[in-house]
């Protein structure tokens, strides 16, 4: 596909794996994408890693700090074209903001939240550093969705905090899902999750990359170092399954 630049405020526009081991990250990714890796500078950027696909942006991953207890993850940002007003109105709508927005030396501005059920969530407003640049290709974003643990309380905070108008897929006890759509263009969703959470798992932000075939993906990462997480299925959107990479965190494949 040609490059794309997200423009639409509210969507996903990067995507940041938060990772124990960087240097096993990069080697796990490359090796099962064709990612390729850039190290940034440690003054400016703290040795940030930005892994790009054929020479187009891909996602980011930086250093778990040693203290931190939770697992290596995925997040999502969403594009803001205001930072500050984004950081006020996730704390009127319920959110906390971890941090003031923060410049990024020419590459934008930035900030990272709890939304009002406990996900974590980023924003970003662009400078030189408009997001990923490619979508829906192997190896490339191909959706996001929260996996909420309270759906009403979710579906009220990212309409206040981030403006989505959103549309009903599903709104039965078997299956309650909203997409955030504009212009008929569906660009993430909200998936009632309360009945696959373990107990005392948090709600978070489930990311989903683009694989020509999901059953041969899936065999090649366990062949680099992967765990089984979710075996392959067909949906109405595409087979899907997810792994547990070799640091800890979940990666899920989806077919398009």
């Amino acid at each position: 596909m040609p490059d794309i630049t997200v423009t639409t405020p509210g969507a996903p526009c990067w995507l940041e794996l938060t990772t124990s081991d960087p240097a096993r990250s990069q080697e796990f990714y490359g090796a099962l994408f064709g990612w390729d890796a850039e190290i940034g500078d440690d003054v400016l950027y703290g040795g940030y890693v930005s892994f790009n696909l054929s020479g187009r942006r891909i996602a980011g991953a930086m250093k778990k700090q040693g203290d931190a207890h939770y697992p290596d993850s995925w997040s999502v940002y969403l594009l803001t074209t205001d930072a500050a007003a984004t950081a006020a109105a996730v704390a009127e709508a319920g959110g906390e903001n971890m941090f003031e927005p923060m410049d990024v030396p020419n590459m934008g501005v930035m900030g990272f939240a709890t939304d009002a059920t406990g996900a974590t969530v980023g924003y970003w407003k662009p400078a030189e550093h408009t997001g990923f640049q490619v979508e829906r290709e192997h190896g490339a974003p191909v959706w996001c969705e929260l996996l909420a643990s309270d759906f009403e309380k979710a579906v009220t905070f990212y309409e206040k905090a981030f403006g989505w108008s959103l549309k009903d897929e599903g709104n039965s006890d078997d299956f309650r899902y909203k997409t955030f759509e504009v212009a008929g263009q569906a660009f993430a969703g909200i998936y009632d999750a309360k009945g696959d959470l373990a107990e005392g798992e948090p709600a978070s932000w489930a990311v989903y990359f683009g694989a020509d075939d999901v059953d041969a993906t899936v065999a090649k990462a366990l062949e680099l170092g992967a765990t089984p997480k979710d075996a392959a299925v067909d949906t109405e959107y595409g087979r899907i399954a997810s792994v547990t990479d070799p640091t800890g965190a979940v990666l899920r494949l989806m077919s398009f």
